[in-house]
């Protein structure tokens, strides 16, 4: 170990060289007497001499410096002036010049390092040495010396802490190995949610397979420890990621209630990483209020709290999006408003696209009648199927007596977002014979109540009219229409260029209903026209009321719905001008589309505060951009900035999914900050293929914290012991 230190040692302080320059340390220890006001010269210890001889024998001159100074003069021009020194004859050298001596490919040609002082200068006066001094100081090739003395520093550095590290890392080899198979272990545990409980018998199992686990680690409360560091270090590397950087990012939040009836709020911040617009899961923090001012001072404290301060959020802070509740959304004291006030009077507020879809929908079923009453049907489907798991049981009889299968009937037009509706009125569409066999038969059987056969009677009557099924065939084609725009909104990728389109070809899908067939609806025509039934069941055929009602409800139903839409989702404001950015929104004409978006871009540029070279170079990479398809510097950096901004809270709702799946009955008790680092991990942190455990248990060794290998403290674990009666298996 000591031939190996030398070894470092040496290789820091370079190789030994004749002549080597004095120190100011060994020009003062020379000129110690002249300092100290002594004139007459005096006999000299052993030592004193010793500090005037170089490695070779020769001494330096006591009373003349480079050849006009005294040295406690030259003394002082060294303050500042760390690479100035004498050689042996007195004369002024540069510690830097005469290390690096050639400059060789670090710089051009013509310049090169002053020849004098490499081998000693002198001056016949103090003036012109101190000029020549200055001048050195001052010219090119001195400061590229300092520059390449300083990168071989910290060279030398990074190489000994490689050395260091390697050979720790070599010494604690099995150490390492231990803890880092009972930290991938408790990482393992985490991502599948399962409990702490399962660390020890885990660790159990893969000792009996033959892992050696060492004898420590191995507990609930060890597992619990372990993904708390876990997710302190994962949590430290996002927030110096997001300090270190300069990119603009938004911030997505939403409140919700655990299964222990704790008020909590999520937070994601919406940044690039790498070249991709990623949803980082931040922080889950309980919150004591509710209000408006209360969700802003907490959003605020936690993002300070990490040393993400206010004016870095004014700075970079350019998207807050949220869903539409009071609190979140209220005009004057909601936090979103607030956070304005605060932060940025021209921060993006996003109201969540998804919400908003969600309103629109809700607007056309209060204002048409018939979509209120098939609202009311399908709930009422849904309650005499979800209350009795006996009517489920004889469904899924009358199912597979047809030879299929019988789908879970939801609720329609609910709080939940339109997938679940589509979902719903897909499950009552594919098991519509199961229906309406388990009505019939029901309505027949005497063993029943009369209030019960006539409440199926009366579905069964209901659902074998043509206009009910008219009815369900144009829900489903709006519904999986709005399907497909809801499930884009929802995606990672979804950006404001691309959500505007989507939503105009929602709203001419919608318009064109009107009076074009939708898939659905002609099938179910096609089928119904030909042979009076659909999916085997006969259809009692419709009257001429029967056909101006369903003219009615479709035109007025398609018109309201894709009215709605298109006036809740319509942004005014930034949102709306990135749809400029999108191709498909240009006019085909070429004179025309070469100017435009012009004002919309600058409006992009000023309410996101991209900063950019000039605006005429972002207008003119703008419209290369259209002419050929390639983006400037400039352009592709307003594009990453757009691209920052969220146009849903669905990534909000992803997380308070996986909550769900953390935070179950049995864990109910587990703290909000517990939660959170299972959430972290659960949602930003790698699979366990990919996960580092080996540098993670260096970091928790380095940290003092015990190995796996470590001797136990405490009291000794209890024998194993088998029950009797499983003896007569053991054997």
């Amino acid at each position: 170990m000591k031939r190996v230190q030398s070894s470092i040692s040496s290789f820091l302080t370079g190789p030994a060289r004749k002549k080597t320059p004095l120190t100011s340390t060994q020009l003062k220890a020379v000129t110690v007497d002249e300092v100290e006001g002594n004139d007459l010269p005096q006999e000299k210890s052993g030592d004193e001499e010793n500090s005037d001889v170089d490695r070779d024998g020769g001494s330096v001159s006591q009373h003349v410096v480079g050849g006009c100074i005294e040295p406690a003069r030259f003394a002082k021009w060294q303050e500042g002036r760390e690479w100035l020194t004498l050689s042996i004859d007195g004369s002024v050298k540069c510690t830097a010049c005469c290390e690096v001596r050639g400059l060789g490919p670090n710089t051009d040609e013509r310049l090169r390092i002053d020849p004098a002082f490499v081998n000693g200068i002198k001056a016949k006066s103090a003036k012109k040495l101190n000029d020549k001094i200055s001048k050195h100081g001052k010219c090119q090739s001195h400061a590229i010396c300092i520059s390449i003395l300083q990168k071989r520093h910290e060279e030398a550095i990074e190489r000994a802490r490689d050395v260091s590290v390697g050979l720790w890392r070599k010494k604690n080899e099995e150490r390492l190995k231990a803890t880092a198979c009972c930290i991938r272990t408790a990482y393992m545990i985490c991502q599948n949610d399962l409990s702490f409980k399962m660390q020890p018998p885990l660790i159990e199992l893969q000792q009996l397979n033959g892992v050696d686990l060492g004898s420590m680690l191995h507990s609930d409360k060890a597992c619990c420890n372990m993904l708390m560091f876990i997710a302190e270090k994962m949590t430290s590397q996002l927030v110096e990621y997001i300090k270190k950087t300069s990119v603009k990012f938004s911030i997505l939040i939403d409140e919700s209630t655990t299964v222990s009836n704790k008020t909590c709020l999520i937070v994601y911040i919406r940044m690039p990483f790498d070249g991709e617009v990623c949803n980082f899961f931040y922080q889950l923090i309980e919150l004591q209020s509710c209000t408006g001012s209360a969700i802003r001072d907490t959003l605020l404290e936690t993002l300070e709290s990490h040393g993400i301060s206010k004016d870095m959020l004014r700075s970079r802070l350019i998207g807050f999006a949220t869903d539409g509740a009071a609190a979140m959304m209220g005009r004057y004291k909601g936090a979103a408003t607030l956070l304005r006030e605060e932060i940025n009077a021209d921060l993006t507020v996003i109201h969540c696209m998804n919400h908003k879809l969600e309103l629109a929908v809700h607007d056309t079923v209060k204002r048409i009648t018939e979509a209120s009453h098939f609202q009311m049907f399908t709930d009422c489907l849904y309650a005499f199927f979800s209350q009795s798991p006996k009517h489920t049981r004889e469904l899924e009889v009358a199912a597979s007596n047809l030879g299929m299968h019988a789908r879970r009937i939801g609720r329609v037009f609910d709080v939940r977002w339109l997938s679940s509706s589509c979902t719903s009125v897909t499950a009552l569409w594919e098991s519509y014979p199961a229906l309406v066999r388990f009505f019939a038969t029901l309505a027949e059987d005497n063993s029943r109540s009369n209030i019960e056969r006539a409440k199926c009677q009366g579905i069964h009557s209901k659902m074998t009219k043509w206009i009910f099924l008219i009815e369900l065939a144009l829900v489903k084609d709006a519904l999986e229409t709005l399907k497909a725009l809801s499930l884009f909104l929802q995606r990672r990728d979804a950006t404001a260029v691309q959500a505007h389109s989507e939503v105009n070809i929602a709203v001419r899908a919608l318009r064109s209903m009107r009076l074009a067939d939708g898939m659905n609806f002609k099938c179910l025509k096609e089928e119904v026209d030909s042979m009076q039934t659909f999916k085997g069941v006969t259809i009692c055929q419709p009257n001429d009321g029967d056909r101006q009602k369903a003219s009615a409800f479709r035109d007025r139903f398609f018109i309201s719905l894709a009215d709605n839409v298109e006036r809740r989702l319509d942004d005014s404001g930034v949102i709306a001008a990135c749809a400029a950015l999108n191709h498909s929104s240009w006019p085909t004409d070429e004179d025309e589309r070469m100017m435009f978006g012009d004002d919309k871009l600058v409006t992009i540029q000023k309410t996101l505060a991209v900063e950019v070279s000039d605006i005429p170079l972002l207008l003119k990479e703008f419209r290369e951009f259209k002419s050929h398809g390639v983006q400037g510097d400039n352009l592709r950096q307003l594009f990453s900035a757009v691209s920052t901004l969220p146009v849903s809270t669905a990534e909000c709702e992803r997380g308070f999914s996986a909550m769900n799946h953390i935070l179950t009955d049995e864990r109910n008790r587990m703290n909000v900050s517990t939660l959170n680092g299972l959430l972290f991990i659960a949602v930003n942190g790698p699979d366990v293929r990919s996960f580092p455990a080996q540098k993670f248990a260096e970091m928790w060794i380095k940290e003092g914290r015990h190995a796996a290998d470590d001797t136990p403290t405490g009291k000794p674990k209890r024998p194993h012991e088998v029950r009797h009666q499983s003896k007569l298996f053991a054997q």
